[in-house]
């Protein structure tokens, strides 16, 4: 089915909510896609019709203290205007993500000076990619697990790659900062990087609608090529040190 059914929520307070929601209702047998709006309380999923509204609604309050209710019922209050994914430009929707990321590029430029070589210069910003960008996820590990292992290869056969991954990346940036064993560091980052990048791939060309878990659950922002371009340059960034 091309439409999905929308419901309004009530109960959701941080992106770990959203996690729970998503995960419980993904999980459920025939539901293909799901996709929870924090800012707007509401939820679109994607499932046939054998897959009735009373077991959506019901798959969400095992998730916890929350409550779905049919956005066709009319009891139900129309949810506020609030900038969503669907209404947000793209400069909008990755604003933090490309903050960052230029950032991450200018100091090391500015620091090093005289002493700046492509190879210093990508090191440092790989330190500082995977130091900030651990730090988002470790604010809330368990939320970023769940949405991690809906698209993540390592994270659905085994959970706990998931709880474990933020502080694989604190100690790959910890390990660039000190210039610890380059080709280990170099070696893993290029392998741990062209595995997520495949599980972005994939959930893209199954046109999944879930949130990126990059930056942790503190922003809501979604899959998207962006992420995947995000993948593939930090493996060539390292694929290129590891053979320099």
């Amino acid at each position: 089915m091309d439409q999905p059914r929308r419901f309004r929520l009530e109960g959701m307070h941080c992106g770990s909510c959203v996690a729970r929601i998503t995960d419980a209702v993904q999980n459920h047998h025939g539901v293909q896609t799901v996709r929870v709006d924090l800012a707007a309380n509401r939820m679109d999923v994607w499932a046939p019709y054998s897959v009735s509204d009373a077991e959506i609604t019901a798959a969400v309050a095992k998730a916890g203290d929350y409550q779905a209710v049919a956005a066709e019922d009319p009891s139900v209050p129309k949810p506020p205007d609030a900038a969503t994914d669907d209404t947000r430009g793209f400069w909008e929707t990755y604003r933090p993500l490309f903050t960052l990321a230029l950032l991450l590029a200018v100091v090391p430029t500015l620091a090093l000076g005289k002493e700046l070589t492509l190879h210093s210069w990508m090191r440092w910003f790989m330190a500082g990619f995977f130091l900030s960008f651990s730090y988002f996820k470790l604010l809330d590990v368990r939320a970023f697990a769940a949405t991690y292992r809906m698209y993540d290869w390592i994270a659905r056969l085994i959970p706990g790659w998931g709880l474990a991954y933020p502080f694989v990346e604190l100690a790959l940036g910890l390990a660039y900062a000190a210039d610890w064993n380059p080709t280990l560091t170099h070696s893993l980052t290029l392998v741990i990087m062209l595995i997520g990048a495949g599980g972005v791939i994939q959930s893209r060309l199954q046109k999944k609608s879930i949130q990126c878990a990059c930056l942790g659950s503190v922003f809501n922002l979604p899959m998207s090529t962006v992420t995947v371009v995000e993948d593939l340059s930090m493996a060539a960034m390292a694929g290129w040190m590891l053979l320099s």
